[in-house]
């Protein structure tokens, strides 16, 4: 019996000069945006590749869309950047890219002041250009940080996704797919006791986490509870006179 095929390893790069988007649309295009204006030309983008709708110019970034077997044929070299915002879509396109060959294109502004020295990233992570990221921080594969703030000591797992304006305070452990929204606030972890978020994991916009999530729970309010008991309050605050 044939073993199965192990599986290839998810391989980035940190300096390019020429880079694919994968993703066209709107979260794709506002990623684009503010990286063009850091990059000032130094960064020439070739393609954008889209699997579902392909085979024009892409009107806002001016380069053509392509089908993923077209970058394979046509730009197998050129770095690859993720810019989904769905963890689990990343997560099986990279897979798909790792068995190409492909390297995965890193962006993490290691700005003094805003990037500590001392944090680690997997390959294919994007760090927004105002994101903060404190020291101790190791964050894995395809790891999404937009414009949100990581504190000391705390570890992300792989393909999860930190929204605009997310707080990760001191002393946390975010599993993998995990969905953290614009606004949360991940709190109350102390040395020798985080915060812990299980894997695929979603809190809400504006939620307020100071105690461990279970893997695969929905949070939402202030403080944080299960989306079916913030909607239950929800309901009798309506209902009270």
């Amino acid at each position: 019996m044939t073993e199965p095929a192990e599986p290839a390893p998810i391989r980035g790069v940190d300096s390019f000069d020429e880079v694919v988007l994968y993703g066209s649309r709107g979260h794709s295009q506002m990623m684009m945006a503010v990286l063009q204006t850091h990059w000032q030309g130094r960064v020439r983008l070739r393609a954008v590749v889209d699997d579902l709708d392909n085979g024009f110019v892409h009107p806002a970034l001016g380069v053509p869309v392509i089908s993923g077997a077209d970058r394979l044929a046509q730009l197998p070299a050129v770095p690859v950047l993720l810019s989904m915002g769905d963890g689990a879509v990343r997560a099986r396109i990279a897979a798909r890219l790792a068995h190409e060959g492909a390297v995965l294109a890193n962006i993490a502004h290691r700005t003094p002041g805003t990037v500590a020295a001392d944090a680690r990233f997997g390959p294919g992570c994007v760090i927004d250009l105002t994101s903060r990221i404190c020291p101790a921080v190791v964050l894995g594969t395809g790891v999404q940080v937009l414009a949100a703030v990581i504190g000391h000591d705390v570890s992300v797992g792989d393909f999860s996704t930190l929204a605009f304006g997310a707080i990760i305070n001191g002393h946390v452990e975010i599993g993998s797919h995990v969905t953290i929204g614009s606004g949360a606030i991940i709190c109350n972890g102390r040395p020798g006791h985080p915060i812990r978020i299980g894997d695929g994991a979603v809190i809400g916009v504006g939620a307020v986490v100071m105690r461990d999530v279970p893997a695969g729970a929905r949070m939402m309010g202030n403080p944080a509870m299960p989306v079916r008991d913030w909607a239950r309050l929800q309901a009798l605050i309506r209902q009270t006179p």
